[in-house]
């Protein structure tokens, strides 16, 4: 009778995590969860027979580590010749928190960046919803804390981490309006001048 209530119970505990899908959210984070919403891409199943690894990035990881990063995902948002972003970034890794980079390269990172509504200051973590502006080590490792990743790294010795991507790169490009009828050429004379291109320090945009 024991084994078979055991087996009954590993079963109701199975269920979730057969079910579970991992997804890319409307702004471009990475998101886990039973029911993927409205508008989400790159929709995965994880399990489901596939090979160890496959599908989530998080296999194999401690449970306490693997639970914080599923339920709250971790992002570094950096921009190249920023020491602030480098010293985040080093501040993640000493303290063994998987998460991911995405850099600000371009004028569409940059608008795409201002989109997410936390402003042009670099670095900028999120830990699920709650967002860090600018590297502040005790408000980074209290988030953390908040979000439950363990104090110590428990990352496995051959963890490799994802390589860092532009904020823009995957996101469907916008589709292309219509094209207008030609109108005739104006005198270069009254023609506006161009708008001058926006220019911004290292950490702030």
């Amino acid at each position: 009778m024991k084994s078979l209530a055991a087996l009954v119970l590993g079963c109701a505990l199975a269920a979730p995590a057969l079910a579970q899908y991992k997804w890319t959210a409307p702004d471009g984070s990475t998101a886990y969860g039973d029911r993927p919403p409205a508008g989400a891409r790159d929709v995965q199943k994880l399990g489901s027979g596939a090979a160890p690894g496959a599908n989530d990035p998080l296999q194999g990881l401690p449970f306490e580590l693997r639970r914080a990063a599923q339920s709250f995902p971790v992002r570094l948002y950096t921009t190249p010749g920023c020491a602030p972003c480098d010293a985040g970034r080093e501040a993640l890794r000493a303290r063994g928190v998987p998460f991911e980079e995405r850099t600000v390269v371009s004028r569409a990172d940059l608008e795409a960046l201002l989109r997410l509504g936390h402003g042009g200051d670099l670095p900028l973590l999120t830990v699920g919803r709650q967002a860090q502006r600018g590297f502040e080590p005790r408000a980074w490792m209290s988030v953390l804390d908040a979000a439950g990743y363990p104090a110590a790294s428990q990352l496995p010795r051959n963890w490799q981490p994802a390589t860092p991507r532009p904020i823009t790169e995957g996101t469907p490009p916008a589709s292309a309006p219509a094209p207008a009828t030609a109108a005739p050429e104006t005198d270069p004379a009254t023609r506006p001048p161009p708008p001058e291109p926006t220019r911004g320090g290292p950490t702030r945009f």
